[in-house]
Formats: structure tokens, sequence, C-alpha cells
């Protein structure tokens, strides 16, 4: 879990995730002196100036993609914290994930990724959104019923979901087939970029017959992806939601849902319990 020692303050993308971090847990504005205090107790000598003006236009490039209303706001000295996280809980959740990974519970933590993954790809693609196997486990007969598509078989138990944690599609209203189809995978721990290729898409043509053409793939991920890894995630992977697209769809969802609300705000509370201690 993220401590006022950053884990490593060599890195201009791990400090900036920790400044993210700070911000929003504590509710407080974050100077550039105090940042220098912060990385000069978790190296044993004083950063350079240089590094933390490298840390600031991190953080600039990160506060444009996030958007029209960011979580924060770079100034020429201090990053000001400009959210309040109870009322997006997602953006933490995100945060601390990029920070700590997925390592405790995995299981009801990645369900947790999961959920607020498929509230943003709703928001994106305008339409419907379903997550694969929860709250109760579909039958891909089913899935080809919900998408009025033509269902040919299951895979076989040992395949189980075939990387697929959420299915979204975006209807006419009509109830006729023909229609954008999305097949995403959800990886919230460090692993994410080993998934990359975890959708086989040419394997669920075997199980539905798509009548216009087969779905695109997607992924999403808790983690900011830098320019340089940009163009290479999305080669592999397809439509990609990292962090600053997943929050800009929350942020804008309609989709309210306070029982997902709820435990995330209790996750975040956890782990910032557990920080403070």
């Amino acid at each position: 879990m993220p401590t006022l020692l950053i884990d490593n303050p060599s890195s201009k993308n791990d400090v900036a995730n920790w400044v993210e971090f700070f911000i929003c847990a504590t509710k407080n504005n974050l100077s550039k002196a105090e940042l220098s205090s912060f990385l000069e107790s978790s190296s044993g000598s004083e950063p350079d100036n240089t590094f933390i003006d490298d840390v600031w236009q991190e953080l600039a490039s990160r506060e444009f993609l996030y958007g029209e209303n960011p979580p924060f706001q770079v100034d020429l000295r201090e990053i000001i914290c400009t959210l309040n996280w109870e009322e997006i809980p997602e953006y933490l959740v995100c945060v601390i994930l990029s920070i700590d990974g997925n390592a405790v519970d995995t299981s009801s933590t990645g369900k947790l990724f999961e959920r607020l993954s498929c509230k943003a790809i709703k928001n994106y693609m305008g339409g419907n959104a379903i997550i694969y196997g929860f709250p109760q486990k579909q039958t891909l007969e089913e899935v080809a019923q919900i998408l009025n598509e033509t269902f040919i078989l299951n895979p076989t138990s040992n395949f189980k979901d075939r990387g697929v944690d959420i299915i979204s599609w975006k209807p006419f209203g009509d109830n006729r087939k023909s229609q954008i189809v999305g097949l995403f995978q959800c990886a919230a721990g460090y692993n994410w970029t080993k998934k990359l290729l975890g959708i086989p898409l040419n394997a669920w043509r075997q199980y539905i017959h798509w009548s216009n053409s087969l779905p695109f793939v997607g992924f999403t991920t808790p983690v900011f992806i830098s320019d340089e890894a940009f163009h290479n995630a999305v080669t592999d992977a397809g439509l990609m939601l990292d962090r600053p697209r997943l929050f800009r769809n929350i942020q804008k969802s309609t989709d309210n849902d306070d029982i997902l609300k709820n435990e995330l705000i209790n996750w975040c509370t956890d782990k910032i319990n557990h920080f403070n201690n």
C-alpha cells in the first residue's frame, strides 16, 4: 500500500502516480518543495530540480488527458486537488491499483474493477454492457439471445470465459441483429501487459454466428499508459480504456449505481486507513 515513502523515487511515472494518490487521498495540495522533501526522505538524497520539473510536466500531460474536469490542476509550483474522491471513488481505486497492484483479494477486487469498467464502457458505447459471468454465469446461448445473434456452441469447460470480461453492444432498439459489439478484457493488476492478446477473436466465430462481422476487442486497465507505450498496447489489445479514459467516461455516466459506489468507497477507505497506520 502507498506510504509517505515513495517506492521508486527515481521513476517519473511512479512519482506522478504517488502524487495523484497523495493529493486525492489526503484532499490536500502538494507543492514542489513538499514533493522534494518526500523524495529526499524516500531516496536519501535531495532530488534534482530538473527531475521535479519532469514530474510536473508529466502531471500536466495527465491533466489534459483527464478532460474538462480533471481530478487535479497543475500550477507553477503546486498540484491542486480538485476532486472529492467519494464523489467518483472509481478514480482513486484506479490510482491505488496502479501503485499497489491487485495481489490481495484478487477475485473480489478484480470484480470491482470489472464493474467500474463496465460503467465506463457503457457510457462510451452509448448502449448496453454486461459483465460476462456476473452476477451469475450466462451461457453463450443466453448471450447470443441478448444480442439477437445466432448461437452455435459453447466453449469446452476448460476454456471458461475465453478472455472476455465485458460484452458491450450498441443496439438500434428494433430487436434485430447487425450492430456494433465489443468484447473487453479487464486487467486490474501489475501483469496487465501480459493480457493484451488475451481474447482469441477467431475462436468466437465458433460460438456465435455474427451477422455483420466479428466484434471488436477492447481492454481496460487502471494504469496511466504513457505515450511511448500506448501505440504497442492498442495494437495488441484494440480499443483501450486506461485510467484517463475510464475517468472521463465514468464522470460523464448517468448510470448511477449506489451499491457499487458504496463498495468502492469502503474499499478505498480500508486502503487509506492502512496507509495512515
